[in-house]
């Protein structure tokens, strides 16, 4: 027969191992043995824990499964496949989303910078563009503007030099000579007309009169005290009439006789370069 004490130590001996059954039964997740039980996976969706974790994903159910993995614990199957692997899975495609529209916003981002820095580029080069036209515009525009300023000098300038040719007095003491082209060689008349060649010859050296001598077709003139550079000396011209010019035959400045066509071309030019300039001189 037992005692009380004895009793009394029983029942508080088999409340100690009901507890510690407890307590086993809570780390098994408190499911009887027989229900079937698997353990985490090492990837979940193709990802490892610490792809999850980057991702962003690693919380609630993937955290729970991660947990578990770690302590290589197991949980019950059923559990697993309906409740936690389908939380866990939702978790990694709803952060997967987002990432994939973080990086689309980010690449958007990326294009309409890229895009606004060369349209920017595109208008700094059309304003550069612009610009340079505009300077060739301007600089044309002055370029035009100095030719025609150049060009009315160089009119007013022969006008005035005209002026002064039909104002010389030789043009009136030759009043009655025919004002034909001369020539240095036999058939090659020029451009230049003898009167405007002798007005040239006074513009360039003025005289003190003039002695003029016409007999048939010979014709020479003599400018008295021409203003040369040697002192007031004499200017002598001989011409013989053609049909169409007068050919020039003799040419004598002070003491300086000029003895062929090509000597009497070259000093008429180098008299009249200076008081009736033009493109390659009066001849």
């Amino acid at each position: 027969m037992q005692t009380p004490a004895r009793k009394a130590i029983r029942y508080i001996g088999l409340g100690l191992l009901l507890t510690t059954l407890a307590s086993c039964a809570s780390l098994r997740d408190a499911s009887p043995p027989w229900v079937p039980h698997v353990a985490p996976p090492d990837r979940i969706a193709g990802l490892t824990y610490a792809d999850i974790d980057r991702l962003g994903a690693l919380h609630g159910p993937c955290a729970y499964l991660a947990d578990l993995h770690n302590q290589q614990l197991t949980l019950p199957e059923e559990r697993y496949r309906q409740l936690v692997l389908p939380g866990c899975e939702a978790q990694i495609s709803k952060a997967e989303e987002q990432e994939a529209a973080r990086l689309r916003a980010e690449e958007e981002r990326a294009i309409a910078e890229l895009m606004e820095r060369e349209w920017q580029r595109v208008e700094e080069a059309r304003e550069q563009e612009w610009r340079e036209a505009e300077r060739r515009r301007q600089e044309a525009e002055l370029l035009r503007a100095q030719l025609a300023r150049a060009e009315e000098l160089e009119q007013q300038r022969r006008e005035a030099l005209q002026q002064r040719i039909s104002q010389a007095a030789i043009q009136q003491e030759l009043a009655s000579v025919p004002d034909m082209p001369i020539a240095h060689n036999l058939g090659q008349p020029l451009k230049t007309t003898l009167k405007t060649f002798l007005a040239c010859i006074e513009l360039a050296y003025p005289n003190q009169g003039y002695q003029i001598t016409r007999s048939g077709r010979n014709l020479t003139i003599i400018a008295n005290e021409a203003r040369l550079p040697r002192g007031d000396l004499a200017i002598e011209t001989r011409f013989i009439e053609n049909p169409a010019y007068w050919r020039m035959t003799y040419l004598r400045v002070a003491d300086i006789e000029a003895r062929t066509d090509a000597d009497r071309f070259v000093l008429s030019q180098n008299m009249t370069a200076e008081s009736c300039p033009q493109e390659g001189g009066l001849f």
